[in-house]
């Protein structure tokens, strides 16, 4: 039986759907891991207590919210690549610029907040820039374990945090990890991470994940039956892309073999992707990992970020696939054979020198594999 509360949240069986507010965010940060394809996040009991917490920042109004959520410090969302952290904090930051406006909320990537930052002590702007932030009455900031190692910009994070929470505006922020096992960040950063309250986001159990297969199969117009979708879910655990990722691949063997079977698809429901096939985890999954969408991946942006980001997946299409040039560049935005190799060579002389690059491919060849 469902019982659908007023103000968004629905509970079916036991999971916990939140929908939130739908944007385009073609050249912003990522839609989350459930966000590719959906715009509702689902918690089973193993995430009830994350739910029962941030549905007051997530439904009714900004002032209630905040109000009704006492905390003495920021709110910081932990757990690993796959749990939904980016789609919850996006939905929050959406939910509060419909209601006060852009100019009291701002979104910000860990690296981009230091961008920002550094831009402004450069042109001369630092003062506007902390201005802004101490007028705001929501900040968000997404993994903020990638911050620059840099005296500068972790302590001007960690005297916005102190305004802010003086001038009782929300703030909330996204980590792999606890802040207190966040070494890289200076003491007194830590210290005002670890102040406030920490919500640890775990992987959707079995409950869980059956209803994200369900509204997954439902968006892309699949049929998938209810004994389908148990068995799958039941043998595929992890974070929710790795549930998508079988669905497409069962959909797309169906196709290969017109297979009409209970959970199988015809081609004409099922979207053509054979084109790029190889291409496509491969943008997802760089789009996640750097928190951006795919639509700005291939986008003609030039932000140093995107770049970077667009090398990396460049790399690993030609290192972990057999596509070429030409169809890399085509599967990333229209991009002419001559500009894919040069950020192919932009990436391997960096892989030559910086040990953060090194790590970034060798985490991201381990997710696709695990794939």
């Amino acid at each position: 039986m469902n019982a659908t509360c007023l103000d968004g949240t629905e509970v079916v069986y036991g999971v916990t759907r939140i929908d939130l507010p739908s944007c385009d965010w073609s050249d912003a940060p990522r839609a989350g891991a459930q966000g590719d394809l959906l715009r509702s996040f689902v918690a089973g009991p193993e995430n009830r207590l994350v739910v029962s917490v941030l549905e007051r920042l997530l439904t009714g109004s900004a002032s209630s919210a905040a109000s009704s959520l006492v905390l003495t410090g920021p709110l910081v969302l932990t757990g690993p690549a796959g749990t939904g952290k980016s789609l919850l904090v996006r939905g929050i930051f959406r939910r509060w610029s419909e209601l006060l406006g852009d100019g009291a909320v701002a979104y910000f990537t860990a690296a981009d907040f230091g961008r920002e930052l550094r831009a402004a002590r450069s042109e001369n702007n630092l003062n506007d820039f902390r201005r802004r932030l101490s007028e705001l009455k929501l900040l968000v900031v997404e993994d903020i374990h990638r911050l620059a190692e840099s005296a500068f910009i972790q302590r001007e994070l960690r005297d916005t945090l102190d305004v802010l929470s003086e001038a009782g505006s929300v703030v909330v922020l996204t980590a792999r990890q606890l802040p207190a096992l966040q070494s890289r960040l200076e003491f007194g950063l830590r210290d005002r991470l670890s102040s406030g309250l920490t919500l640890h986001l775990r992987y959707p159990g079995q409950e869980a994940r059956e209803e994200l297969l369900k509204l997954a199969a439902q968006t892309r117009g699949l049929p998938l039956s209810a004994a389908r979708r148990h068995a799958l879910a039941q043998r595929v655990s992890g974070p929710a892309p790795r549930l998508f990722s079988v669905l497409t691949q069962q959909a797309l063997r169906s196709c290969k073999g017109n297979s009409q079977e209970d959970g199988g698809v015809s081609k004409d429901n099922w979207p053509s992707f054979e084109q790029g096939l190889d291409l496509k985890p491969i943008v997802a999954l760089v789009a996640r990992y750097f928190s951006l969408t795919q639509a700005a991946l291939c986008s003609p942006g030039r932000r140093k970020s995107l770049v970077y980001a667009r090398g990396i997946a460049i790399y690993l299409a030609r290192s972990q696939t057999k596509l070429s040039y030409a169809l890399i560049g085509k599967g990333l935005g229209n991009r002419d054979h001559t500009t894919v190799m040069n950020a192919l060579k932009n990436i391997e002389k960096l892989l030559a020198t910086d040990s953060a690059t090194q790590r970034t491919i060798d985490e991201l060849r381990r997710i696709l594999c695990a794939t």
